[in-house]
């Protein structure tokens, strides 16, 4: 067999395995075993088993090789009686070989001595024990007799039998063994490397992929973040030369007495009013907030329209007290006046005292005659919340008889003269004015609360009333700044209309 080698250029490992050596190999070892039995049985049979001379009727049929001349005198002279018998070993055409070496057999020659005292029983000549195809032939042409079977025993020739059958099964196997189809794992493993060199690099490639992605968007945050810092310091640059500070702002106002309505013009995060001063006060975004869209507020005649849709969403009213005399509510509703609210009394500021608006019952009866809607108010002066009931009660009475279908308004205003209700809290006034309004409501007219900016932001508690009743808004602006809800603005108290002396106050009412 020769050696094992690498092929250098698969990677693979070959095997060269040389069947004919290993059957001459099996085949020697089986005859060499053999001899050696054969050996053991002629030291044991002795005289017995080589009474037959050669070349006599009773010799086997086989294959006989004698002794030469010059090797038979080298024997002992003392040796009485010497006899050579010759044991053949079936030839090839007894029991064939399969690709032998040697194509005609093995022959081997046993001596067995019959004197008794010799120490030595037999001797085996293996001087010519293999044989090669063209010496084996020459040899067995010299004087051998033809191979006979009778040679051996039965036992013995059973034996040879089944050594032989064991060799053919193993040289069989070892042709099988050297036929059948071998799995090669370099092959394999090469595969398998490739399919995991491919998907290593596939995931090499996605994260290469995702990480350049992650890189680009980074690059592109970046870059708008540099945009956006180098517009606001555009910007604030620009500001910086067209601003000044609030502060500076603050003090010029103040200096130069400018009104609410411009000042408001410049903050959108904060309300701006005046009583004794100028005050800024922060937004409270959990107010309800107004939905009023005042691009679609225009003005004709010095009166506005409100028109969202084309279509108008508010309607133009006055509010009228004794202080206006006589009214021609015919010319006031035809000069387009809508609505009017009017007032029904007032409580003293001095002694407390309820009162009826002198005008009140004609201007309501007159009003609902020329097709106005009419609502009232009541000046109030409660400092209590039973004075307040005791108020809304008695406006309840003067409304019996008529219909009513504008809101009824406590009106609370804080008067220059020392009036007793000036020195509420925020908080008393918002009490006294829930008081008067839950009383109306329970009556089934709609409440509604009075007031300007200042009185809003500074003499009640606005959030404690915000979003539960009507706000009624006085604020003498080109357009409202109130960020809060509100139902009914009193833009003006120096209108005129047809049918009313002198100047009076004008509104416009967004509805519930």
């Amino acid at each position: 067999m020769e050696q094992d080698k690498k092929n250098s250029s698969t990677g693979e490992w070959e095997f060269h395995i040389d069947i004919d050596s290993i059957r001459a190999q099996s085949q020697e070892d089986s005859a060499d075993s053999l001899i050696a039995q054969l050996d053991q049985m002629a030291q044991q049979d002795g005289a017995a088993d080589a009474a037959t001379e050669p070349g006599s009727p009773d010799e086997p049929a086989g294959e006989t090789r004698v002794l030469p001349a010059a090797e038979q005198k080298q024997t002992s002279a003392a040796d009485d009686v010497t006899s050579e018998q010759t044991i053949v070993i079936p030839t090839a055409s007894q029991a064939p070989r399969r690709n032998s070496p040697s194509a005609s057999g093995r022959q081997v020659s046993t001596r067995a001595a019959s004197s008794a005292g010799k120490t030595s029983s037999g001797r085996v000549n293996s001087g010519a024990r293999q044989q090669t195809g063209a010496s084996s032939a020459g040899k067995s042409a010299a004087g051998a007799a033809p191979t006979s079977k009778t040679a051996l025993t039965p036992a013995q020739q059973r034996r040879m039998q089944r050594a032989q059958r064991k060799r053919e099964k193993r040289l069989a196997r070892v042709e099988r063994s050297r036929q059948r189809p071998k799995f090669r794992l370099a092959p394999v493993l090469a595969s398998l490397l490739a399919i995991t060199n491919v998907v290593t690099l596939g995931g090499y490639g996605l994260s290469y992929i995702q990480t350049q992605l992650t890189v680009q968007e980074a690059e592109k945050t970046a870059q708008q973040s540099k945009d956006e810092a180098a517009s606001l310091r555009s910007e604030l640059e620009e500001m910086e030369q067209n601003t000044i500070p609030v502060d500076t702002f603050t003090n010029l106002v103040a200096e130069y007495n400018m009104s609410a309505e411009f000042i408001q013009e410049f903050f959108d995060d904060r309300i701006v009013y005046k009583d004794t001063s100028v005050h800024y006060a922060p937004i409270d975004q959990s107010l309800p907030m107004n939905s009023y869209d005042w691009q679609y507020l225009s003005w004709e005649d010095g009166r506005p329209s409100y028109t969202p849709d084309g279509e108008r969403h508010a309607t133009i009213g006055v509010d009228v007290s004794y202080h206006q005399g006589e009214i021609d509510w015919a010319a006031v509703a035809a000069d387009g006046i809508q609505f009017a609210m009017i007032r029904c009394g007032y409580r003293g500021y001095g002694n407390g005292d309820l009162v009826t608006d002198s005008c009140y019952p004609g201007n309501i009866q007159r009003a609902l005659d020329n097709g106005l809607d009419v609502g009232v108010y009541f000046f109030s002066q409660a400092i209590t919340e039973e004075e307040a009931v005791e108020e809304a009660e008695y406006v309840i009475g003067l409304l019996e008889g008529y219909t009513v279908e504008m809101p009824v308004v406590f009106d609370m205003e804080i008067l220059q003269d020392d009036a007793r209700a000036n020195d509420l809290t925020s908080a008393q006034r918002a009490q006294v004015s829930k008081a008067f309004c839950d009383t109306i409501r329970a009556a089934g007219y709609t409440p509604m609360i009075y007031g300007n900016t200042a009185y809003y932001m500074s003499k009640v508690d606005f959030a404690s009333l915000a979003g539960e009743y009507g706000i009624w808004l006085a604020q003498y602006y080109d357009e409202p700044f109130f960020p809060y809800q509100f139902h009914m603005w009193q833009y003006t108290n120096e209108g005129t209309v047809d049918g009313i002396a002198g100047t009076v106050d004008i509104n416009l009412y967004f509805g519930e």
